[in-house]
């Protein structure tokens, strides 16, 4: 209630207020009307002084005038006629030829003006005029006189007729847009135009009904896929000896035969090029103890089972791209963005709260880029330079850059190794090293794995999968082996093991999203995978198998 009465009193001030302002104004202008009131006034009092004493002197001419007028009526009015010359008279008569009579009748007019300042009666003039015979006699004219007072203004006149329209002015500035109008009527349909450039490949769509079962295949060729087993169990009790044996017969002499040079081992880094690549067939089959088999075992606590549920971290606008963390060094905290699957700049982040925050530093690469399968490795960031079948490593800091050629390698005309990403050339960085993802030229289809050496950055090793790159939608490398998802990228289904040269058995599923996936890689660092699924930075945790792996 008292902040009631408050703003009341408030109110009723500002009213009287308003009041006094007011009547406060009506007084300036009430003295400003005055004051202008005495000023006409006065201006008024001194021009009526001044035409009073205009007539003053008006009078006392007409008297002078009146009595020069008198003084003039006494001469008589005939007077003889001096005579003229014949010349004379023609000179007269020529001086007088356009007037109307020789004499001035009174009964013609009835007032003359002349040059004074007064009006005299006509008859006075008449008859002096009459008296020298018609012929009047004037002086030259007298100065000019003072000029007159100003009179009163006079009233305002009535409107004109308009005048006639005058011509067309020049452009005008624009005026401002006006409001939208009505949509007009559809028009008629163009002309077909020309084919477009092919679009970006689209959502993976719905899933099709189950078609009918097909007929029973032919009978395949043998396996070579290394299976699953479990644990060896424990040694049993030794038997009982046997009885001795007699005695053989004795051999022939056998003769001393020259030790023959090792063959080249495709894992020792002496043998190079896709000559050396393993085949994914079955050549290798029957001959495990002469080749991989013997000198590898994986465990199996190096093979992925699953794939955990994704978080994730930031979502971007743009549908391509990669996001990359340090594998090799645990202490460094700095993520790396690269947007799109082409360019030539880098976005580096301090580290998580960096990225959240979109606080970031720009590096400009010194080759532009082309696809999402960049990797990190030691500082240094390894991606596949545009158009050509290079493969550059440029280190941070020191902003250095090398360059290393894979020869029959797919690298352009849209002929990709993952067609969702756009990617020709896929780096991959596990516990086993560098490694280098890419498509054979030779025959336009099977997927290569090349082996790099960090310190002299060259290729020491390449594998031949087989597997085809249309069946591929995406890969990683973990533990040494690589893992191929379907053409949707929604599960694994094809598994490789690059060091042992042999397909391994795996098919779980990796996501549950149909969105595309651009990019897809392995930390060893946090043992998670990396994706980029249309603007979305993903992380997925990786679960491996416990226990051995056996052939």
């Amino acid at each position: 209630m008292a902040r009631g009465a408050q703003r009341g009193r408030g109110g009723a001030g500002w009213v009287l207020r308003g009041a006094v302002a007011a009547v406060a104004l009506l007084l300036a202008l009430n003295a400003a009307g005055t004051v202008f009131v005495l000023c006409q006034w006065r201006e008024l009092s001194a021009t009526l002084r001044a035409l009073e004493a205009q007539r003053g002197r008006e009078q006392r001419e007409d008297s002078a005038l009146q009595a020069f007028l008198v003084e003039l009526s006494r001469v008589p009015r005939e007077v003889p006629a001096p005579s003229q010359s014949p010349a004379s008279a023609a000179r007269s008569k020529r001086s007088h030829r356009g007037e109307p009579a020789p004499h001035i009748r009174a009964e013609s007019q009835d007032m003359l003006m002349m040059m004074t300042y007064s009006i005299l009666p006509v008859r006075v003039m008449v008859d002096l005029c009459n008296s020298t015979k018609g012929i009047c006699l004037t002086g030259p004219p007298g100065p000019p006189g003072p000029p007159g007072a100003d009179g009163i203004p006079g009233h305002n006149g009535s409107d004109g007729q308009p005048g006639p329209q005058g011509p067309k002015g020049e452009k005008g500035a624009n005026g401002k847009r006006g409001k939208k109008g009505q949509p007009g009527a559809t028009g008629n349909p163009g002309g077909k135009g020309e084919k477009g450039d092919p679009g970006e490949l689209g959502l993976t769509g719905n899933e099709g009904p189950s078609g009918q079962k097909g007929e029973k295949g032919e009978k395949g060729d043998v396996s070579n896929d290394v299976l699953l087993a479990g644990a060896k169990g424990d040694q049993g009790p030794p038997g009982p000896p046997g009885p001795q044996g007699p005695p053989g017969p004795r051999g022939p002499p056998g003769s001393r035969r020259p030790k023959g040079s090792r063959p080249p081992n495709m894992f020792n880094g002496q043998c190079t090029g896709e000559a050396c690549a393993i085949p994914n067939d079955d050549t290798l089959v029957g001959k495990a103890d002469e080749t991989v088999s013997e000198h590898h075992f994986p465990q199996a606590e190096s093979v992925i089972t699953s794939i955990g549920n994704s978080t994730q971290v930031l979502k971007v606008k743009e549908t391509f791209g990669t996001w990359i963390r340090e594998s090799a060094n645990k202490s460094d905290e700095r993520i790396w963005v690269i947007k799109h699957f082409s360019g030539i700049l880098v976005k580096e982040f301090k580290d998580w709260p960096s990225l959240l925050n979109n606080s970031y530093m720009s590096i400009q690469l010194p080759h532009y880029f082309q696809g999402c399968g960049h990797a990190v490795y030691n500082n240094s960031l390894y991606y596949h330079k545009a158009g050509y079948n290079t493969i550059v490593r440029f280190e941070f800091g020191r902003e250095t850059s090398e360059t290393l050629k894979i020869e029959n390698a797919l690298y352009f005309d849209r002929k990709y190794l993952f067609t969702n990403s756009k990617t020709y050339f896929n780096l991959a960085v596990d516990e086993k090293g560098l490694w280098i993802i890419y498509a054979s030229s030779v025959d336009g289809s099977s997927i290569l794995v090349a082996k790099l050496d960090e310190r002299t950055f060259s290729v020491v090793q390449h594998v031949n999968t087989t597997y085809p790159k249309s069946k591929a939608g995406n890969a990683f490398i973990a533990q040494g082996i690589l893992y191929v998802t379907d053409t949707k990228d929604m599960s694994i289904t094809f598994a490789f093991d690059l060091l042992g040269g042999k397909q391994i058995n795996a098919n779980f599923n990796l996501r549950t999203s149909q969105s595309v996936l651009a990019m897809l890689s392995y930390n060893m660092r946090d043992q998670h995978l990396y994706s980029w699924e249309d603007g979305h930075l993903m992380l997925y945790p990786v679960k491996f198998l416990r226990g051995t792996l056996n052939q």
